[in-house]
Parts: C-alpha cells; sequence; structure tokens
C-alpha cells in the first residue's frame, strides 16, 4: 500500500490526527483496492460458506490493521468524503453533535473551520480514542443550542435504541444532518437502516423535509448517505386543491438545482 497508508505511520491517536487532512479517506480508498471482486458477497447465501467465511474474516478481523470494522472502530462508522465535508462547511453554520463517537467528522470540520459543539451520553470510546474534547450528556442538552444544525452520524447502535427520536423531541433548531442509512438505502434485514430507528425516521419525516442527499464512501454491506433536513412550517397552506408546507431552502448549498 502506499506511504500514507504504513499502519507504523498511525497507530496512535496522535499520528492519526497529523498524518493528512482525511485520512480515513485515503485508507478507505487504498483497501478497497485491494479487496478482492467478490467481497461485496460475504453475505450472498449462494456463495459457498467457507468463502463467506474468508471474506467476513477479511471485512471484520480485528487482528488486520486493515479491515473494515478495525478502521471503524478507529475512526467512524461512515466515511466522510471530501464532497460531503464540503457541502457541511459551505452551509456556513454552527453544528451540535450528538452521540459524536471519536469525533472524527467533528475533528474534519473543525479543521476546516466550522464551529462543533459535541456530545455523547455513554460513548464505548475512551478518551485516549477522541479526537476531540466533548461533553458527556444525554439529549437534553439539545434544548441549549436552538440556533446550530444538528449533526447525527450513526447516533444509534441498534433499533432498540431512543437516542435519535430523544434527540429530536429535544432539538428546536430548523436544520439537521443525518449521516448514515435510511430507509430503503440499505442491505440490512432492518429496512430503516443501521444508523437511526424507525420511529426517529417517522417523526423526522413529519417535521422535517430532506433538501438535499448525498452519497458517501461506503464498506460492503452498508449504503451510507449525508442528508440535510429542513423543517417544515407547522402550518400547511391550501393551494389549488392541495396542501403544502413552506420549507427554506435558502442556505447555500442546501438543495440542488
Amino acid at each position: 500500500m502506499a506511504e500514507a497508508a504504513d499502519p507504523l505511520r498511525w497507530q496512535s491517536l496522535e499520528d492519526r490526527k497529523h498524518c493528512g487532512q482525511n485520512l480515513y479517506y485515503q485508507l478507505y480508498r487504498q483497501t478497497m483496492e485491494h479487496l478482492p471482486g467478490d467481497a461485496h458477497r460475504f453475505c450472498d447465501p449462494e456463495l459457498p460458506a467457507p468463502r463467506r467465511k474468508e471474506l467476513i474474516r477479511l471485512l471484520r478481523g480485528l487482528d488486520d490493521d486493515f479491515s473494515c470494522q478495525r478502521l471503524q472502530i478507529l475512526f467512524a462508522f461512515s466515511v466522510p468524503s471530501p464532497e460531503a465535508l464540503q457541502l457541511i462547511s459551505d452551509l456556513g453554520l454552527p453544528l451540535v453533535s450528538a452521540g459524536a463517537g471519536t469525533g472524527y467528522w467533528e475533528f474534519l470540520l473543525q479543521n476546516r473551520g466550522v464551529d462543533v459543539v459535541a456530545f455523547d451520553e455513554n460513548s464505548i470510546y475512551p478518551q485516549e480514542m477522541r479526537y476531540i474534547e466533548m461533553l458527556t450528556s444525554g439529549p437534553a442538552i439539545l434544548d441549549q443550542y436552538p440556533d446550530r444544525a444538528l449533526l447525527l452520524a450513526w447516533p444509534d447502535a441498534e433499533e432498540s435504541s431512543l437516542f435519535s427520536l430523544d434527540c429530536l423531541s429535544y432539538y428546536r433548531g430548523d436544520t439537521i444532518l443525518h449521516v448514515g442509512e435510511l430507509l430503503g438505502e440499505t442491505f440490512s434485514s432492518n429496512p430503516w437502516g443501521q444508523s437511526t430507528s424507525r420511529d426517529f425516521q417517522l417523526a423526522l419525516a413529519d417535521d422535517f423535509c430532506c433538501v438535499r442527499r448525498l452519497g458517501l464512501p461506503h464498506w460492503p454491506g452498508h449504503r451510507d448517505s449525508l442528508s440535510i433536513w429542513k423543517r417544515k412550517n407547522p402550518q400547511p397552506v391550501l393551494c389549488d386543491g392541495a396542501h403544502f408546507h413552506y420549507v427554506d431552502i435558502s442556505l447555500s448549498g442546501a438543495i440542488d438545482s
């Protein structure tokens, strides 16, 4: 692999922080180039079981410095592409990130000059794995940040989690950035994906409208995207026989032309 991906150069957190602006994206591209062509078939029942076991070990083996799962643990579940980081930066909004995990996305955004406040409730990541300082708090803290856009990047560990739904109930702002999978955009047996719960996604669609969606680099078995949601005006207006909600989409880069 290329020099930037030498495991001896990014074993420690400080090495990873100082090894380029977006080391994870570099490692993702190099790792994907070296995966076998049938890597995406790790869950294909028509593939012989021994081969599926080989692929699962290749993708999820924690003893391999370049396995997908090991890189996800060290960085983030979703890979931040330069286009996604630029899109968020171009919004010109301060952010509050809920369930920030390692804080890698937030670290890259701060390096681009974005004002980010991050918090996590009971993070599985110890301090020595975090790229930024973050608050220890639950969703109720969002009541204090109505002027910030809310960033939710894989906040729910499982479908039964209430974290994302609780964040939505406390958030008073107008803009939500969702990173991960959404309804139908997943290879998981759960049609709502692996990132946020069904109840959250239904509640999100009730009060917010998706105004921009950008596909993200994704590991085999994932279908990640960055989507931007704007709050609907709660009062629908009757227009020529149909009711419409007004949605403010005037922010730079917030919607495709």
